[in-house]
């Protein structure tokens, strides 16, 4: 007998991360450059710095996951130099 397991998985911040994106336009207003730490459908505070936010995070929530995204307009994309060299490929 085959084990099955779902595909349909949700990603374990994805209601953290929804409530960030649609904060996301007040917030600019008042915390552009902070880094928000959000928990369950709550800004639980700002930071200027990731690892500030990270400490009050595991002070809070222990071993928990928790949301920390800094608010910014646009986010950066992350380059991935072993795909523009060529060392690896992206598809199979």
């Amino acid at each position: 007998m085959e084990g099955h397991m779902s595909t349909t998985r949700e990603p374990i911040l994805k209601n953290e991360i929804e409530y960030f994106n649609s904060m996301l336009p007040e917030w600019l207003q008042h915390y552009e450059g902070h880094y928000a730490l959000v928990k369950d459908h709550k800004l639980m505070g700002t930071f200027t710095t990731e690892v500030a936010a990270y400490k009050e995070g595991v002070k809070l929530f222990g071993n928990n996951p928790f949301l920390i995204k800094k608010i910014e307009r646009a986010e950066k994309l992350e380059k991935l130099p072993a795909l523009t060299l060529g060392i690896i490929r992206a598809y199979p």
